[in-house]
């Protein structure tokens, strides 16, 4: 198999190139690597957003500002998976601490799953993504079944999949072969 060999597609809508992006911060090296992330897709033409980058909006309304992107089905929503926000997420809710960043990934996760549940367990636009120090196991049960991609390995697999083209095409269909039956 040869990759696709013409790397156009056709142009992407303004609203078709919408990302939102979860995740928690593990550390700052992790949070660095997110936010380099982050500038990759924004620099390669998509309108990425992250918390991070909106803290005015935030601060007028937190429930409005993640409604937004969770609500609007045409924001394709990208999950950086890390051991910490496995661990998050999967922590019975009497454990985790009241820190207002981790009740909001916490609120994120369930909203997504939810509209997981609601589609039939089909998955029409999340992206789970491995981060470094991240393994199969950090994914949520409920995204297991999809395909999870591995940072910075699949870089241009993530962009196709954001660009909505396949890496493979198969080959046209041919003419049926002519085929002679002998009499007996």
């Amino acid at each position: 198999m040869s990759p696709h060999p013409n790397p156009c597609s056709a142009p992407l809508s303004v609203e078709q190139r919408r990302v939102f992006v979860t995740y928690e911060a593990d550390s700052d090296k992790h949070v660095k690597q997110i936010i380099n992330f982050v500038a990759l897709l924004r620099h390669n033409g998509f309108d990425t957003h992250i918390d991070m980058f909106e803290q005015q909006f935030r601060s007028i309304s937190k429930i409005d500002f993640m409604e937004r992107y969770l609500s609007e089905k045409e924001y394709l929503i990208i999950i950086i998976i890390s051991p910490k926000y496995h661990e998050t997420v999967t922590s019975s809710p009497v454990s985790l601490e009241n820190d207002e960043r981790i009740l909001n990934t916490v609120y994120i996760h369930k909203q997504l799953q939810n509209e997981f549940i609601q589609n039939g367990s089909k998955n029409f636009r999340f992206i789970p993504i491995l981060f470094p120090g991240a393994r199969k196991c950090h994914v949520p049960t409920w995204l297991q079944n999809t395909h999870v991609y591995s940072w910075p390995r699949d870089r241009d697999d993530v962009l196709r999949r954001l660009m909505r083209i396949e890496k493979y095409n198969p080959p046209p269909i041919g003419n049926l072969p002519t085929i002679v039956s002998i009499p007996i």
